[in-house]
């Protein structure tokens, strides 16, 4: 060997264990940074890890408790819970889908079910829950479907989303009593770790029950108990009561994550609608809580009930069962006679409501919904807070009201009621300027219901004085002019929302697009909607000089006895201020004389005097007759009228509000409405003496 190879190799030779000493310091250096980590984790922050090991090892598991009861104001049960006994599943942590197939197969000889309502994927489950089945059909299944381009696994999640879409229809059909097996299999393997479940089936007799406490050790995890069901008398207030959810449909997903926050469990059954919905969180009633302990190899050590379950607390209405189906016999009375008469035949039906002007309960919400086509007439009390109607000359107080807000008028200020006759256009009249012009005050322009009167209002307010013959300019200032009229319709209730405590209240129908034509006839009550509470709310607000408050139908949450019955008051629930009408003392003085005279008066121009007959207790009101169409089943356009009245009583000390209102007569010149609101205030005074 030559001198430069063996100087060659001796370098080689060098350079090996130079390597090894780098390769030996990053191993001690990758050793000091782990101990160091462990040391971090077990000395410096041991507590944190600690907690995490701990929190880990434990798992809270919430149920709910039966829900609270809705009463009306003398304490007759609405809505009631119906208690069964039902069969149970409770899964264990351990428990596999195989484990549970084979429960359900056992368990069908013990339950009857009648609602299947199956999909394809719950078979697809069902199918592949038998472990030696799944293997099966995984292993046929093309290469790319649980392999990825690297060959390596894809998530099993993927896979098993693979083996059900491989499926065929003819794997997955089954019988109608194998389907039975499979409405089972599914709601019990919907079941997280360690939840319970109630199962559909129907109510378990005590037959049934022994068996399956006989048949133990071949169901794990199923036990019976007792479960409720909601269940909503059949009242005339049934359509306010709203709905709760099943277990099964369990949180609606658009309130979720809200319901979670609150400590809700996924299958927790909540309201959804209406008084439900808006007295979710005391009638919910209070979760049972409990902590399961597992050990270290996933075992249960032991199960701790950390917060007792507690039946939902109560509420009771402020509506007399009583008084309500009184009104509702008056309306449904007085409108199968308008039917009779073939005058209601196109009606949309007839709506009531009567409130307490001064706290805002809700006495009374009364309605029949007519179904035009089939000529059907149901009860709805709900559409007094849902359906719009137009109101005519009810609103004609807040006219005025805007007219002196605006300081176009003031005080009883007299305007001659006369033909208002724009160019090129039909004059716009009262029903009384047949009979020549008359100078009237704004009281008399309520008691004779003055059209006339309210459009001249509305023209000043637009800066365009009536003259006879003028041209009407569309400006900016009929924006801001019809802005300002609802602003003053709005404080009265009429276009805004009332506050009552009900959910998806509607605030009435006020078109953003609307020509001169139409801010003049809404000075009268000829263009916007609104809902019989509205209505209703306005006339309380001027019962009450001029304080709007909001309606209530709930008048306090109750406890509940040791037999779970009303108990004991909670909390008092009531109306709430929600603003001042902006008019001094004295002109809501001269509104108030208005609506006596209305009723009262002696003139014979005096609109409402049919309201005072037979009347026991002195009444206050406006009527409103708002011109309407309706087209008929052959295609005829006919003239027909809403006749509407806002009324309170008795006008010196005012102790209910009334809105009644019947649209879409044929005859024209019906009293109807006027019969009903005595007749309400009259069963009222009968039950509860005003005097």
């Amino acid at each position: 060997m030559t001198k430069k190879e063996n100087s060659m190799k001796t370098r080689k030779e060098s350079m090996i264990p130079r390597r090894l000493y780098v390769l030996f310091g990053l191993v001690i250096f990758l050793f000091s940074v782990l101990i160091a980590r462990l040391a971090y984790m077990q000395i410096v922050n041991q507590k944190f890890y600690s907690d995490k090991l701990t929190t880990a090892s434990q798992k809270t598991i919430t149920s709910s408790s039966v829900r609270g009861q809705i009463y009306d104001a003398k304490g007759i049960t609405l809505v009631d819970n119906q208690v069964e006994q039902v069969a149970a599943f409770t899964r264990s942590n351990t428990m596999t889908a195989q484990q549970i197939k084979q429960t359900a197969q056992e368990l069908i000889q013990f339950v009857t079910v009648n609602d299947v309502s199956v999909s394809e994927r719950d078979k697809a489950d069902y199918y592949l829950a038998d472990s030696q089945t799944y293997r099966d059909v995984v292993a046929k299944l093309p290469k790319d479907k649980h392999f990825d381009a690297d060959g390596n696994f894809l998530p099993e999640a993927t896979i098993y989303a693979n083996a059900v879409a491989s499926l065929t229809p003819e794997q997955i059909t089954f019988s109608a009593d194998e389907e039975k097996i499979v409405e089972l299999f599914t709601q019990m393997n919907a079941a997280g770790y360690f939840e319970t479940v109630h199962l559909v089936t129907q109510p378990l007799t005590a037959e049934q029950i022994a068996k399956i406490a006989a048949d133990e050790k071949n169901l794990p995890g199923v036990s019976t108990t007792a479960n409720w069901n909601r269940v909503v008398l059949p009242t005339s207030l049934a359509s306010v009561i709203g709905t709760v959810t099943t277990e099964q449909a369990g949180l609606p997903q658009e309130d979720a994550k809200e319901y979670l926050e609150k400590g809700y469990a996924l299958n927790d059954r909540v309201g959804t609608a209406y008084l439900e919905k808006q007295y979710e969180d005391v009638l919910q009633g209070r979760h049972e809580k409990k902590e399961i302990v597992l050990d270290r190899n996933g075992q249960v050590e032991k199960i701790e009930t950390v917060q007792e379950g507690q039946k939902g607390d109560n509420i009771k209405l402020t509506i007399d069962l009583q008084f309500q189906d009184g009104v509702n016999n008056i309306l449904k009375r007085h409108f199968d006679s308008e039917l009779a008469t073939g005058s209601a035949r196109y009606s949309a039906g007839v709506y009531a409501v009567v409130l307490k002007p001064k706290t805002g309960d809700v006495l009374a919400m009364a309605g029949y919904k007519h179904d035009v086509e089939i000529n059907q007439v149901k009860e709805n009390a709900l559409g007094t807070v849902t359906d719009t109607f137009v109101p005519g000359s009810i609103v004609k107080a807040a006219t005025i009201t805007s007219g002196w807000e605006n300081g176009v008028i003031s005080g009883n200020q007299v305007l001659t009621d006369q033909p208002i006759q724009f160019a090129g256009g039909a004059p716009i009249n009262s029903w009384f300027t047949a009979y020549g012009n008359q100078d009237i005050t704004a009281v008399q322009a309520l008691q004779y219901s003055s059209n006339t009167y309210m459009v001249q209002i509305a023209l000043k307010m637009m800066g365009q004085p009536y003259s006879y013959g003028m041209y009407l300019s569309e400006n900016e200032q009929v924006n801001t002019a019809m802005e300002e009229l609802r602003k003053s319709f709005g404080e009265y209730g009429l276009g805004s929302s009332t506050g009552i405590d009900l959910p998806l209240e509607s605030t009435g129908y006020l078109p953003s697009e609307y020509a001169i034509s139409n801010f003049i006839t809404n000075a009268f009550g000829q263009f916007d909607n609104y809902t019989p509470m509205q209505m209703a709310q306005y006339a309380a607000t001027v019962a009450n000089g001029g304080k709007r408050v909001s309606p209530h139908l709930v008048q306090g949450i109750y406890s509940n006895k040791e037999d779970g019955s009303l108990g004991d008051l909670i909390e008092v629930v009531s109306g709430k201020e929600l603003n001042q009408v902006a008019i001094s003392d004295q002109d809501m003085d001269l509104l108030q004389e208005g609506f006596y005279q209305v009723v009262n008066g002696t003139s014979g121009f005096t609109t409402g005097r049919a309201i005072s007959y037979g009347a026991s207790v002195p009444i206050s009101a406006k009527t409103g007759t708002a011109e309407t169409f309706v087209t008929t089943a052959t295609g005829q356009v006919l003239n027909a009228v809403n006749t509407n009245i806002v009324a309170y009583a008795p006008s010196q000390n005012p102790q209910i509000a009334v809105a009644v209102v019947l649209p879409d007569l044929t005859d024209l010149n019906s009293s109807t409405s006027k019969a009903i609101t005595t007749e309400i205030i009259n069963l009222y005074d009968s039950l509860y003496p005003m005097n």
